[in-house]
């Protein structure tokens, strides 16, 4: 939802259109009704949240989210089918703190974010625990 409503403004401002907080609780309100359904009542009080949010301070902050799930599930699979050695990676990945961007560590452990493979992988982890939900 935040990232939807992120790209929607950004869209706007980057055709040139200038955005008001009316625009932009506007849009905020549209779509809290789309993710929450007709069931749900959305008070006009919400239409404000945007303006609270902190992840707002920093484009795109939500992806974070999904890419940090996204390698730590590689990791989790890469540990569970080859063990000791994808175990050492991940300490290695671990203290290598900041010593580089994010990504070039992350492929030096073994996880290449540049690659649909992390987030294949994980959307087939979801899709088993789905499965097991539904027994």
């Amino acid at each position: 939802m935040f990232a939807e409503f992120e790209k929607i403004t950004h869209e706007k401002i980057d055709a040139g259109e200038p955005l008001t907080s009316e625009d932009l609780c506007k849009i905020y309100h549209e779509i809290n009704v789309r993710y929450f359904g007709e069931d749900m009542i959305i008070d006009k009080e919400i239409d404000m949240e945007w303006a609270r949010i902190p992840h707002f301070y920093n484009d795109f902050y939500v992806y974070q989210y999904a890419t940090g799930y996204s390698a730590a599930n590689s990791f989790v699979k890469s540990i569970l089918e080859n063990g000791k050695d994808s175990v050492e990676k991940y300490k290695g990945f671990l203290k290598s703190g900041g010593s580089d961007y994010p990504i070039n560590i992350l492929k030096k452990a073994g996880v290449d974010m540049t690659s649909p493979k992390p987030i294949k992988d994980t959307i087939a982890r979801f899709n088993e625990l789905l499965d097991m939900l539904d027994k």
